[in-house]
């Protein structure tokens, strides 16, 4: 299953409530000096009209354990050097939700490194976005999501940033109140038995834990409108507008030495 959205039912779940939680990163690309000890390896900006091939794949079909959501590669839109992944009704599968996602399954797969995110996000209800990393390997989990906002929390104000382990789906859980319609910069450092996430370049929750994965992961961006019914994960409603957009400036990623 690509996405299981943890909000509640967690084991361990820290509420960091940040004193400049408003504050808006500015454009372009990020600094140029480098996490320490790393190089860089990839950097997109999203110019010109289209996506890059040689790093992403965007997602077709339905989520795995998500029979409400639907990905279409024409929902993921490079437009003025951003990437958009548009949630809205698709008059051509019968004016169902769908969304769009993407994988850099096909340009970067890494154990360790560091990974930043500039995004925005559009408020509304039954859409989800997530900022992931997926291991390479046929098996679930595991997961590490260092920004997720689930279509429960329409507003945009706050973001978890979970990992996923073990058979049966645990989970630790840190959560960071934000305005994330604005843009923001979210990241992870991913070193042996450790995470530490960013939010605009400062650290905001470290885990440290066994359970932390020795395997090489993709980067996934997605997001996923949700299911009628499911209370953490519901479907879009009246209020929902006729588009939400997940928006990505850029993307920067950095491995170990």
């Amino acid at each position: 299953m690509r996405v299981r959205l943890v909000v509640r039912a967690l084991l361990a779940v820290a509420l960091v409530v940040l004193a400049a939680a408003g504050w808006a990163v500015a454009s372009g690309a990020p600094a140029r000096s480098r996490p320490a000890g790393e190089r860089r390896v990839l950097f997109d900006g999203f110019g010109g009209s289209r996506l890059d091939r040689r790093i992403w794949t965007p997602y077709t079909g339905r989520p795995g354990g998500d029979p409400g959501g639907w990905w279409e590669p024409s929902h993921v839109v490079v437009r003025n050097g951003v990437l958009n992944l548009e949630t809205s009704r698709d008059p051509r599968l019968g004016g169902r939700w769908v969304s769009g996602g993407v994988s850099s399954a096909r340009g970067l797969e890494q154990r360790y490194g560091t990974y930043l995110v500039r995004f925005r996000m559009d408020a509304g209800k039954g859409v989800a976005g997530v900022l992931l990393l997926w291991p390479q390997a046929p098996h679930w989990p595991p997961e590490i999501d260092f920004a997720e906002t689930g279509g429960d929390r329409a507003d945009r104000s706050d973001m978890t940033a979970t990992l996923h382990y073990g058979p049966g789906d645990q989970t630790i859980a840190r959560t960071v109140r934000g305005d994330f319609t604005r843009w923001h910069v979210m990241g992870v450092t991913w070193t042996p038995r450790r995470l530490v996430y960013t939010l605009d370049g400062h650290p905001w929750a470290t885990v440290r834990s066994r359970h932390v994965p020795a395997e090489r992961m993709e980067l996934d961006l997605q997001a996923q409108a949700g299911t009628c019914g499911d209370r953490y994960a519901p479907c879009p409603d009246a209020t929902t507008p006729a588009s939400v957009d997940l928006q990505v400036d850029w993307v920067a990623v950095y491995a170990r030495r």
